[in-house]
């Protein structure tokens, strides 16, 4: 845990510097946002691709919107339940139920610090899945919106999910506001343990606003990466680490995992979301189903050692859809 911390501290102390320096020069915005927010009652929004680290839709309060003046600087609270922890329409062999408090401060230049920790809550008491740390700039000239945004992760060498091999990302989204669809993509870099991978994530979306408070955004993703990293979960976590209702290996045996051909480039899933957001003051509270639909199965290569003998065997992988759940509430401190 110290050396846990250690790690935090010094990823922090990385990220904030060099970023806020770049961020003083730049004409003041609100986060990342997939509109233009000089109308009454905007939202501003993540793209969907990043759902899965940051659910929640914020919302500015209409008085921080109402005027040219930029968003002062603040803090923000928020917590995410997610049902189970999907990606790219991959998940581990058991359900990961998460809950994500995160802390956050946003610059009125346009620079925002994340620190966030999920839990896995699927355990008989809570177990820290993972830590993450988040440094992005955003910008929002006109109807087009802009982000970039540099994370790390810590994940529990107990973790099950799929992205636990991964420690850091680098991600470029924008998108452009029309009248009748906002199109979007994002474009991702992460590294870990194992090659990097790359990841492009083209999607339409639009907000349909009811009254001042309520709105709700459909939207269609396409995902589309290669799976050195998720290689490297099969080989480190699928078959190893101990689950719930499954009893340990013996200490004489070992099985690992390979997904063949997983610096291939290609689509990995399409995926149908609505989050909806309500509203009230500083507060919002967040809904998002999502239907995953995942696509190119991989074919895993699986050793088992007994002793000192090895054999090997192929299979292609079952990848049914995935429907799950985001529940989330953001407090501003505006």
């Amino acid at each position: 845990m110290k050396t846990s911390i250690l790690r935090l501290i010094t990823l922090i102390t990385s990220l904030f510097f060099p970023c806020y320096l770049i961020a003083q020069d730049k004409p003041a915005v609100l986060h990342s946002p997939m509109e233009n927010l000089k109308g009454e009652n905007s939202n501003y929004l993540k793209d969907t691709t990043m759902l899965k680290k940051d659910t929640l839709k914020k919302t500015i309060p209409a008085a921080a919107t109402d005027s040219n003046a930029p968003t002062p600087s603040h803090w923000e609270l928020n917590v995410v339940y997610e049902s189970n922890d999907v990606n790219n329409g991959r998940k581990d062999s058991t359900v990961i139920p998460l809950i994500t408090p995160k802390i956050s401060y946003i610059f009125k230049s346009g620079f925002e610090i994340d620190l966030d920790v999920g839990y896995n809550v699927h355990e008989p008491s809570p177990q820290v899945n993972q830590y993450t740390l988040d440094g992005s700039y955003s910008f929002n000239p006109g109807n087009y919106s802009g982000s970039v945004t540099l994370s790390g992760f810590i994940y529990s060498k107990s973790s099950g999910s799929t992205t636990s091999e991964e420690r850091g990302s680098l991600e470029y989204s924008n998108s452009y506001q029309f009248t009748f669809i906002q199109p979007s993509l994002s474009f991702t870099w992460t590294w870990g343990n194992g090659s990097p991978d790359y990841q492009l994530s083209p999607a339409l979306q639009q907000q349909i606003n009811f009254g001042n408070n309520w709105n709700i955004t459909p939207t269609l993703t396409m995902n589309a990466a290669t799976q050195n990293l998720y290689s490297s979960y099969y080989q480190n976590k699928r078959f190893s680490i101990p689950r719930d209702g499954k009893p340990p290996l013996p200490a004489n045996v070992t099985v690992s995992g390979e997904v063949l051909n997983s610096g291939k480039f290609q689509i990995l899933d399409y995926e149908w979301s609505a989050p909806v957001n309500f509203s009230a003051g500083n507060w919002t509270f967040n809904f998002t189903p999502t239907y995953a639909m995942p696509v190119n199965p991989a074919d895993i290569k699986v050793s088992i050692q007994v002793d000192n003998t090895t054999k090997s065997y192929t299979y292609k992988e079952k990848l049914p859809n995935t429907f799950y759940v985001q529940i989330g509430v953001t407090y501003d401190f505006l």
